[in-house]
């Protein structure tokens, strides 16, 4: 039989315990230290604000974090609105590009299908709120043209693939 060391294998088993406890105590010191850091960073990044609200209290963790959430929501209210005021300006913008498109290829006869099709896009795109002055704007088609059109139509439907 060989010899066997039996001690330093009890010594490091009962030290097993210990060294995880420790790791643990590690551990937690290190998370504690990264909440109080980012604590700390949103403190000074948020300083003016705090200042405004409670310029004379000492402010704890909660009243921090708190703080911050509000600020944050304020911020979300705020982006949302000027979003929705600068899609509206958008959609404004869109919709008169539309009509000087549809103006400016209404002036000239159309002659061909394809700028007849390029029209009845550009019209499609309008507002329904201004059927009357597509009306206007539209010049109007010879039957032989308007044959053309509901049968290139009847054909497009027709042609549509479909996998079932």
């Amino acid at each position: 039989m060989a010899p066997t060391i039996t001690s330093a294998m009890t010594i490091s088993n009962e030290h097993l315990p210990l060294n995880n406890k420790l790791r643990k105590l590690m551990v937690e010191k290190m998370r504690r230290d990264r909440i109080n850091s980012s604590i700390v960073q949103l403190k000074s990044l948020l300083a003016p604000e705090f200042l405004h609200q409670e310029p004379d209290s000492k402010l704890e963790k909660a009243d921090i974090l708190e703080m911050t959430v509000s600020f944050l929501r304020r911020q979300q209210q705020q982006q949302q609105s000027a979003f929705s005021s600068s899609s509206a300006a958008v959609n404004q913008g869109f919709s008169r590009c539309v009509h000087e498109v549809v103006h400016f290829l209404s002036k000239e006869e159309v002659k061909t299908q394809s700028q007849r099709k390029l029209l009845n896009h550009f019209q499609n795109l309008l507002p329904s709120s201004d059927e009357n002055r597509r009306e206007s704007v539209l010049p109007q088609l010879s039957s032989t043209e308007q044959q053309i059109i509901s049968k290139d139509k009847s054909s497009v439907k027709s042609a549509l693939w479909r996998p079932w």
